[in-house]
């Protein structure tokens, strides 16, 4: 007859690998392993009645809140709005369930009653979900103790039982634990501190009176204290430094790892906990020595599905430059962006869900990602069709975004020290434990549960509060910090996050700590300045034979090596910036106009509703257009004055021609005509307009206006025409008082542009350089 193996259960896989590692020297048979959770899966059976999954959990809970009254409670039944938020529903019902606690119970002890719409609405949801898992034979958290019964069978395999307890018990869950001791020997271990007592009084229950800083493993079964023994701390080195820069402690931990291994310690010997664990993508970036692991696996921002999602959502949001940009450089099929663009507010078919995903896992060349896309997409051609969901493809998008963001992969390519997060670590110890991210922010951690309920209301009804949760992960932080031999802790500290109280409590702070960012930055960044580009550009050129604006012509004559640079050389800015560039407020007020006075000059509203249509086109210059949409009513009012006295005869009129054997060219804004003389107008949006005088017009580098005047007085073959700078700040026309003498200075530089050779020097005056996208490559 084959010898029964006992059955150890941990809290997590980590602590099972951890566990056959450190004793796989051992000559003999190993015991059978099991975490917490598929423990209790399979201890116990439900009648045939089948385990429901996410996707189907979802379906049945959206179809319980199918009554008026559940808008009361601030939640959205929008499809996409209620995937993200019905999280905070199963949350509480899997609570009050877990603590066999009623929302009757809740309702009497809310003596104020300030609870008690919402509590009605949730029982009536409750009661909903119940009945549709009941009626279709499902089992959740929520009913299960009503069809639970114990898997003898199971736990017959098995000489007997031994769980390594952290954590806390719900009442459910200590229920289990009685039943299955009754009918299996059952030890259960366990340490106990000051934070952790609410989880260890429960044993009172059968009798076991536990005191705090002790190990015990308890016999549940025969309901007595096998061993006891007091806690040491095994800590021989402690430090904390607190930074400025959140990336500045990545340089303190790799200080740290160091250390540790000069000390002796084996690097598989050493742990780094992130309280948040998206601070992993930023330590990747820097991990160039490949140390670390990642327990909590790689997420998949930088895999070919996600960006490809990424950039059709953000361009069916906005089809700005970037965002087109993006679709060109990943090369996206052209007909699925065409599809989805013209469906965009379109109620999903299959053919169009199995086309969009289909394209995504042919170019996906990550073989776990496609596996995993392909389960997922699946669960949502089900989820979807299966119940008649009727989404928009928009929403499609956006959920994909959101389930494919929830991905991780395995980290197979890994170094030997463990980056993991908090509940990680329990029962797993490590010679050297680095915490960083100590921040208030991130310690404690927020819990969806605390939403529906005050913490009085909770601990009145015996529920777990904030307090409770609070308590449970200064015990896990407590736990680590004595596993340890040596202890390391970073935290940030500038105008937006401080250290987390919990620090006060766990470590021995004795006075402010100063920041470090300093001492330790030359790890990740090198010493090495920028070199910029100082060469004396002489070319070989003649400048006549180019096409010039007027821009292009004040550009050169400011500074010639930005000349070289932007229109020789033809270097442009990145367009990835959301803040706007300076001219652009400037280019949206010129459109307004253009399209106002396409439909002629009526009422000031149709003007300032252009004003609140550009507005929401580009929401990063709101405030400016908003200021805008004020001013403008001056504009209006000028404009009215004036308006039955000229005739406006062109709006945004291109030109080219040939001046001084030199071509020039642009775009008029605008051009009226009063009795027999021609307006050149240029609408201007700077709030610091200046017109040349006689005084100084030999110093201008701007003959926007002079270009105009020879257009004009090429298209028209008339001299009677002026020029005016239309001022949209203060509502006036500024004339060009020095016309004739700016183009007889005109005619001069013109001259001068007859080159055979041109130095491409730097500008004297450096103000011309505090504006300028080149300032970096000449160093200024």
């Amino acid at each position: 007859m084959q010898t029964k193996q006992q059955l150890i259960v941990f809290p997590t896989s980590r602590a099972i690998r951890e566990f056959i590692l450190n004793n796989k020297q051992d000559n003999s048979l190993l015991p059978f392993f099991l975490t917490a959770d598929e423990f209790f899966k399979k201890s116990f059976y439900f009648n045939n009645r089948k385990l429901i999954d996410e996707e189907q959990k979802f379906l049945f809970l959206k179809e319980s809140i199918k009554f008026d009254e559940f808008k009361k409670l601030g939640i959205s039944s929008n499809f996409t709005q209620f995937l993200k938020q019905s999280d905070y529903i199963f949350r509480f019902f899997t609570e009050i369930t877990s603590e066999k606690v009623s929302i009757e119970d809740i309702k009497d002890v809310d003596t104020y009653e300030f609870y008690k719409e919402h509590l009605q609405i949730l029982e009536k949801v409750k009661e909903n979900y119940e009945k549709i898992l009941d009626d279709n034979g499902f089992i959740d958290r929520v009913n299960e103790h009503k069809y639970s019964q114990i898997n003898l069978e199971f736990l017959n395999k098995f000489s007997s039982i031994e769980f390594n307890f952290e954590g806390y018990f719900t009442k459910l869950e200590f229920d289990k634990i009685l039943d299955i001791s009754k009918n299996k020997d059952l030890i259960i271990n366990l340490y106990t501190n000051e934070y952790n007592q609410k989880s260890y009084e429960i044993f009172k229950t059968i009798n076991l009176d536990l005191k705090q800083d002790f190990f015990y493993k308890l016999d549940i079964t025969n309901k007595k204290i096998l061993q006891e023994s007091k806690l040491e701390t095994k800590l021989d080195s402690f430090k904390i430094k607190g930074f400025a820069s959140r990336v500045s402690q990545i340089a303190f931990i790799k200080t740290a790892i160091v250390e540790a291994i000069n000390k002796g310690i084996d690097s598989s010997n050493i742990a780094l906990i992130l309280p948040d664990e998206n601070f992993a993508n930023k330590l990747r970036l820097f991990d160039e020595e490949k140390y670390f692991n990642y327990a909590m696996g790689l997420d998949v921002k930088n895999s070919i599905t996600y960006k490809y999602l990424y950039s059709l959502n953000s361009y069916l949001i906005e089809k700005d430059m970037k965002n087109l940009n993006s679709l060109e450089f990943f090369n996206i099929n052209k007909e699925l962006i065409e599809f989805l663009n013209s469906n965009y507010n379109n109620k999903i078919s299959k053919e169009g869900f199995e086309y969009l995903c289909n394209f995504l896992i042919s170019n996906e060349i990550n073989k776990e990602l496609k596996e995993k896309l392909n389960e997922l997409f699946y669960k949502l051609n089900n989820l979807f069709f299966t119940y008649k969901s009727e989404i928009l493809y928009k929403e499609l998008l956006r959920i994909l975004l959101q389930k494919v963001n929830s991905i991780s992969l395995d980290d197979v390519n890994s170094g030997k020290i463990t980056v993991m997060g908090l509940l990680e670590s329990r029962t797993v110890c490590f010679d050297t434990v680095i915490i960083c991210d100590f921040n208030e922010q991130f310690i404690p951690k927020a819990s969806l549960k605390d939403k529906f309920l005050s913490t009085k209301v909770k601990e009145f009804a015996k529920l777990p509060t904030l307090k409770d949760r609070e308590s449970l992960q200064k015990y896990y932080y407590k736990r680590v910090i004595q596993n340890c031999k040596n202890l390391y802790v970073s935290y940030v500290s500038n105008d937006t996050s401080t250290i987390s109280r919990f620090a006060s409590e766990l470590f021995d702070l004795k006075k402010e700590q100063a920041l470090e960012d300093n001492s330790y930055k030359h790890i990740l960044y090198n010493k090495n300045s920028l070199k910029h580009f100082d060469k004396k550009i002489i070319l070989d050129i003649d400048l006549s034979k180019l096409s010039w604006s007027a821009t292009s012509l004040k550009t050169f004559l400011q500074c010639k090596r930005k000349f070289y640079l932007q229109y020789i050389l033809k270097l442009k800015e990145h367009e990835l910036s959301l803040k706007p560039k300076g001219f652009e407020l400037g280019d949206i007020v010129h459109k307004i106009l253009y399209e106002y006075y396409e439909e002629g000059f009526d009422s000031l509203e149709r003007l300032q509703a252009l004003f609140t249509k550009y507005a929401n086109k580009n929401p990063f210059l709101s405030l400016e257009l908003e200021v805008y949409k004020k001013k403008i009513e001056n504009f209006y009012e000028y404009e009215k004055n004036r308006i039955n006295k000229v005739q406006v005869l062109q709006k945004e009129m291109p030109f080219n021609l040939i001046y001084q054997d030199i071509k020039i060219k642009g775009v008029i804004d605008r051009v009226d005509k009063e009795d027999e003389d021609y307006l050149v107008i240029d609408y201007k949006t700077s709030s610091s307009l200046k017109v040349d005088t006689i005084k100084n017009y030999e110093k201008s580098c701007d003959f926007q206006l002079e270009f105009y005047y020879l257009a004009l007085q090429n298209i028209y073959k008339t001299t009677n025409i002026q020029s005016f700078y239309y001022d949209l700040n203060n509502a006036k026309l500024l004339k060009e008082v020095a016309l004739n003498e700016k183009l007889d200075l005109l005619r001069e530089i013109f001259q001068t542009l007859k080159t055979t050779s041109v130095d491409f020097e730097k500008c004297e005056d450096k103000s011309v350089c505090n504006f300028c996208i080149y300032k970096t490559i000449c160093n200024r």
